[in-house]
């Protein structure tokens, strides 16, 4: 047995560190925001569709449930805004803000699920709202540029928590296989109907990046995910929730090698207080957190 709780362990590790090159392929990849990430949902769906219509394919009536249609709308604003803040800040900025989400799926089932706001929840707002307020100061040298991808990432971070609770009440009656597939679907659809409004052309861009968006749906949201959902099966769920802190710090030490990205020492001190916060307040909530 503890072996086998060992190999868990070592799945959440190879997880979480796949999860990390996300920023990194987003970050290098010439493609516009839009499509970077209806691509990556696209492939991703594509991937599951065969095993969704083999398996699981007496659970499509869910698609006509309102709630992972209006999932699928904000996590499709998710990944549009957050994608989009890389083109302002740095890698590790946007990691940094986007893990902030745990905290808004929290505050979401604080108000609307009338749970109690605990000490430790408080303090870990307080330290997280110290922590960006540091990291944004030492961005308003550059312009307000770098701050507006600072606020970028924060709102995809919002958009995360709310889609997250949406699928709340949905993701007890339904697997979680059908659910996901569901889920990014109408995602994908979204993110379509968002490039199509734009008039962003879906084709023309230098071939690599296609590569690029393989790479992001077979690696942090295939693989990735699979192995945080297959690991909270075995392990506490608090350890696969703090397991997203691990995402800023190897995105941002992967970035600083293969991009050469600088991390400032303001950066450095305010992501500690964000990290810090962040582990106090799922600590005390215990809730399971999904990341990019």
């Amino acid at each position: 047995m503890e072996k086998n709780i060992k190999k868990i362990y070592l799945l959440l590790g190879i997880g979480i560190t796949i999860i990390s090159f996300s920023g990194i392929l987003i970050k290098i990849s010439s493609a516009p925001p839009l499509i970077i990430a209806f691509y990556r949902m696209l492939f991703s769906m594509s991937i599951l569709t065969p095993i969704f219509i083999i398996k699981h394919r007496k659970e499509a009536h869910y698609f006509l449930d309102y709630r992972p249609i209006l999932g699928g709308f904000f996590l499709a604003l998710h990944f549009f805004i957050w994608i989009t803040s890389f083109q302002y800040t740095s890698v590790a900025n946007a990691v940094l803000f986007i893990a902030l989400q745990p905290l808004f799926t929290l505050f979401l089932e604080l108000i609307f699920a009338r749970e109690d706001l605990r000490t430790g929840i408080i303090h870990g707002l307080i330290l997280t709202l110290i922590g960006s307020f540091i990291v944004s100061i030492g961005d308003l040298n550059l312009l307000f540029d770098k701050v507006w991808g600072d606020l970028l990432a924060t709102v995809a971070a919002l958009f995360a928590g709310i889609y997250l609770f949406i699928g709340r009440s949905l993701r007890e009656k339904v697997n979680y296989f059908p659910y996901i597939y569901i889920l990014y679907t109408y995602t994908t659809v979204f993110l379509l109907i968002f490039t199509l409004i734009k008039s962003i052309p879906l084709s023309g861009y230098a071939r690599v990046n296609y590569l690029y968006f393989l790479a992001m749906a077979l690696g942090p949201t295939l693989i990735g995910h699979s192995a945080l959902n297959y690991s909270v099966r075995f392990l506490p769920t608090t350890i696969v929730s703090l397991s997203i802190l691990g995402e800023p710090i190897l995105t941002t030490i992967f970035a600083w090698i293969l991009l050469g990205e600088k991390i400032t020492t303001l950066t450095f001190i305010g992501g500690l207080f964000i990290i810090v916060g962040i582990y106090r307040a799922v600590v005390k909530g215990n809730k399971i957190v999904e990341i990019e």
